[in-house]
């Protein structure tokens, strides 16, 4: 399993970041669509869309949703609004985290809530990601890189942290695994990537360096709680992982779930900050 995972890593990780800083605007726009739209079909499978008549609705319309995302532009108060939509779906994801499992009473997510659950998961995701990506020259690639770092640093982090320290649970009934030691080591580990990105490669905007880092640490929390989100809905499906097309890593939702909730935060609140 391991030399799966890191094989996987060696093999797509470059293609990625090469895909990011050389790509023009429409090949990464194409090729993130089509990434978001396999997300799209484990989400069917996840919550059981795919055994209804929802899926019919669902998977076309979120095609026709990131097409229409691909072309929109991207200072329209509507991108604003697909990204607060976004981060508001993802503070819902939060309290139902708190509650588990008493918002799954009646077994999986009602199929008309797992429908708006998996657009609002992913299309403002999307728009985040090209919002980041399509600043000007290099700045693009680097605010994409950024985001990339900081949900890396934060599972790294975590993943260290948590081995030595951790202790006291995050999510028992959900990921037993996780601690809150963990989640400080991540956050502090994210943090200094922030004030580094704040002193030595971004224009931190017009709160400065601490309000760049508040963005990039909120969109840290924000991360930590997609995770935990599908972790949710995949202990609720009773199924390890979301797919399997990625070898070691499960599906791209078991790879991408705590980017997915990230982009949005830290796209609208670098776009706030001016940064």
């Amino acid at each position: 399993m391991l030399w799966q995972r890191v094989t996987t890593a060696l093999v797509l990780g470059p293609v990625a970041l090469a895909l990011i800083w050389f790509g023009p605007a429409w090949a990464v726009g194409a090729i993130l669509a089509l990434v978001v739209l396999l997300a799209v079909e484990e989400w069917t499978r996840l919550s059981a869309l795919a055994n209804t008549s929802w899926h019919m609705v669902f998977t076309p319309v979120a095609a026709a949703l990131l097409i229409a995302a691909f072309g929109q532009d991207k200072d329209s108060i509507l991108v604003d609004g697909t990204l607060v939509l976004g981060g508001l779906w993802w503070v819902s994801a939060a309290i139902w985290l708190r509650i588990y499992p008493a918002i799954f009473r009646d077994g999986r997510v009602p199929p008309g809530l797992a429908v708006t659950t998996g657009w609002l998961m992913f299309i403002p995701a999307y728009l985040g990601i090209m919002l980041l990506h399509g600043h000007p020259g290099h700045a693009g690639p680097l605010h994409v890189l950024l985001l990339l770092a900081l949900v890396w640093a934060a599972d790294t982090g975590a993943y260290f942290a948590g081995h030595r320290f951790g202790r006291r649970k995050l999510a028992p009934k959900i990921s037993p695994g996780k601690t809150w030691e963990g989640f400080a080591g991540g956050f502090l580990a994210s943090g200094l990537i922030a004030v580094l990105g704040a002193l030595f490669v971004f224009e931190p905007g017009r709160l400065g360096v601490a309000g760049f880092v508040i963005v990039c640490l909120v969109a840290v929390v924000f991360s930590v709680v997609g995770d935990l989100a599908v972790s949710m809905f995949k202990r609720q499906a009773q199924v390890k992982d979301t797919g399997h097309l990625l070898p070691g890593h499960g599906g791209i939702l078991d790879r991408l779930d705590s980017l997915f909730a990230a982009a949005p935060v830290l796209a609208l609140g670098l776009r706030w900050l001016g940064a």
